[in-house]
């Protein structure tokens, strides 16, 4: 096909030279969209494996997202959390979030681990346990919001159930100042249920480098059905 007939023949096929060329632009987009998503939390991985490497730092307002740390304080069993539909083994249950008081009467929730639901839902699992004061250690967490569903968030009696992990939902249910972190026990901890590592990402740079792949080899095959459709309709004329 020459420069001047390949030109024509664009210009008589306005419409889908429109649509491949968009179309083909914005999986490029997207492709390189995951690449840098790739890139990015590769890097925060390895953020991450470093903070694991390092000695414990006391709990400051400057502690960093997966930093471990230590504090020292106590719990307040009273209070207690539990974060609904957490799937462990193949198993439902939930996850214990527990205040913890120090320092000027702050407040952080720690997770204390998983914890099997019971035979229904309204049988909830016992929580109680007495405390005085000691020294925790653990890696500090953001928990995201996620996707939940229904209206009630959280429940109104304790133990309370919520639908998320976010603290800015959580922090609803007491009066005092909660820390925007979680602090998740370290393996082995007294008061600790059954432990589920940290995974910074539910999708890691290799999906994501997977994602690209496809977006790139959906702009390559569209090309292509244009470059196609192109050639089909000079031959039948």
């Amino acid at each position: 096909m020459t420069e001047f007939t390949l030109i024509k023949s664009l210009k008589n096929n306005k419409l889908l030279t429109v649509f491949s060329f968009v179309f083909v632009s914005l999986f490029i987009c997207l492709g390189i969209w995951q690449i840098d998503r790739a890139s990015e939390k590769s890097h925060r991985m390895q953020a991450f494996a470093e903070q694991q490497q390092k000695f414990p730092m006391q709990l400051t307002s400057l502690s960093l997202e997966w930093s471990r740390v230590f504090v020292d304080g106590a719990y307040d069993p009273m209070r207690q959390i539990l974060i609904d539909n957490q799937i462990h083994n193949g198993k439902i249950g939930y996850k214990i979030y527990t205040p913890f008081y120090f320092e000027n009467s702050q407040i952080i929730l720690v997770d204390r681990g998983w914890i099997p639901q019971g035979k229904s839902r309204n049988d909830l699992p016992d929580l109680n346990f007495s405390s005085s004061n000691l020294r925790i250690i653990g890696t500090l967490v953001k928990p995201q919001r996620g996707v939940v569903a229904g209206e009630e968030l959280i429940t109104n009696s304790w133990p309370r159930v919520s639908q998320t992990k976010s603290t800015k939902i959580i922090s609803s249910a007491f009066t005092e100042k909660i820390l925007e972190m979680v602090l998740v026990l370290d393996p082995g901890s007294k008061f600790i249920n059954e432990y589920i590592p940290i995974t910074p990402f539910v999708i890691t740079p290799v999906k994501h480098y997977s994602y690209a792949m496809q977006w790139f080899t959906m702009s390559i095959v569209l090309f292509g059905m244009f470059l196609y459709a192109l050639k089909r309709e000079k031959y039948e004329k």
